[in-house]
């Protein structure tokens, strides 16, 4: 089934003559599909390349500094964030560029942009990463300061080998591998969340796209008695949970007091006391847990999704995407017991389904809500297209050169 087709839930519908799932040649007089048909691949080779060209100037910009990956970890981390944030905003501009406007709805997310924060987003299709990445622009250091958990295909494309230097986390699919995945996963985490300050972690718990398992969602929660979905698939719930107990809310152990061996020392009652003090303020100090969930939920016009491939072609009309957020403290989910955290995180997706579902028959999550447009400075893009493109070339050019300074010493011209 083509992701880009119609879900479903629509198949009994005529959608051809729907705004915004027609295609952008349709709506076009013969003057413009001419112009379409030679901007099109202009376009399509300049989003393609624009990766590539960021991946050749971004270890350019990376070596110089490697060495501070041990000696000053710091500065490195920051310097690699910010060259990470941008190739985030390069696949962001995709959607935007060619008239597909995301707009925010939801909760005020300015108290979770310095916090911990773990995202769960619905996945419908290849479009929703460059749709979070340009929703991640606006969210300060929380853009730079990521972890994406990813399927494994993607670890060896430009990007996945630039995340993978990043601390992104790629997992591999599979029964047969699960539990494995989630030992590595909590391991990964240990090593890379606090001593690399990372801010969000962003996982995709349906574990694959939404038209290959809604049949499979909706058997199995029938053959349960679980929610029954339409626009979502039921969550699973491994990663989820590996990620909140490894560097999730922690107690605050003031039973710890309760437990001390009774001793008539009233010296070592204060010395057990003000240690613990001191254990209990580093920990807090130096390893902050995630403090927010943040449930994104995603929605094409008509349930229909674009694809990366439409982003960089530009095939589909313009049209808005909306992303609704709501905000959940995480010390609420209760991670420590798998029924109760399925049952929390059955809800939730029961919450989007129908949220998705209004969205789809009114154009709008809730009543009277409004959304904000996400907007980027068309100076600002063709500024950064143009640093990176020339970037590029001279990188290949120094770093070209010194390789070659060897043979230019042995062999010097005549």
């Amino acid at each position: 089934m083509d992701p880009s087709g119609p879900p479903p839930f629509m198949t009994n519908r005529r959608i051809s003559h729907l705004p915004g799932a027609r295609s952008a040649v349709s709506q076009m007089n013969w003057k413009q599909r001419i112009i379409w048909a030679i901007k099109t691949p202009i376009r399509t080779l300049n989003c393609i390349s624009n990766v590539t060209v960021f991946f050749i100037a971004y270890f350019g910009f990376m070596f110089p500094v490697m060495w501070a990956k041990t000696v000053w970890p710091r500065l490195y981390w920051f310097w690699e964030g910010k060259l990470y944030r941008w190739l985030q905003a390069f696949i962001g501009y995709w959607g935007y560029t060619a008239g597909y406007d995301v707009y925010e709805y939801g909760d005020d997310l300015s108290q979770c942009i310095n916090e911990r924060v773990l995202l769960m987003c619905n996945h419908q299709s290849t479009a929703d990463v460059p749709t979070l990445m340009a929703c991640l622009q606006s969210k300060g250091v929380a853009s730079r300061k990521t972890i994406w958990l990813m399927d494994q295909m993607f670890r060896w494309t430009p990007f996945g080998i630039i995340g993978n230097n990043h601390g992104d986390y790629f997992i591999q699919q599979g029964k047969s591998t699960r539990d494995k995945e989630l030992v590595r996963l909590k391991d990964h985490l240990k090593n890379v969340f606090w001593d690399r300050d990372r801010r969000w972690v962003i996982v995709f718990p349906e574990g694959g796209f939404y038209f290959k398992r809604i049949e499979s969602s909706q058997k199995y929660g029938r053959e349960n008695g679980f929610p029954h979905t339409e626009y979502t698939t039921l969550p699973r719930m491994g990663a989820i949970k590996a990620i909140l107990e490894e560097v999730g809310p922690r107690d605050e152990e003031e039973e710890d007091f309760d437990k001390r061996p009774r001793t008539s020392s009233k010296l070592k009652l204060i010395k057990d006391t003000v240690g613990a003090i001191r254990e209990k303020k580093y920990v807090k100090d130096t390893r902050p847990p995630i403090k927010y969930l943040l449930d994104v939920t995603i929605a094409y016009p008509h349930g229909i999704p674009l694809t990366l491939a439409t982003m960089a072609m530009g095939t589909r009309e313009r049209c808005d995407i909306a992303v609704h957020y709501r905000v959940y403290d995480a010390a609420e989910v209760p991670f420590e017991d798998d029924e109760a955290l399925r049952d929390w995180m059955y809800a939730r997706y029961k919450e989007k389904d129908d949220m998705l579902g209004r969205y789809y028959e009114t154009g709008e999550f809730f009543r009277g809500e409004t959304g904000q447009r996400v907007v980027f400075s068309w100076t600002k893009i063709i500024i950064q297209y143009i640093f990176w493109f020339g970037s590029c070339y001279l990188h290949w050019k120094l770093y070209t050169w010194l390789l070659m300074l060897p043979y230019y010493f042995l062999f010097p011209r005549q």
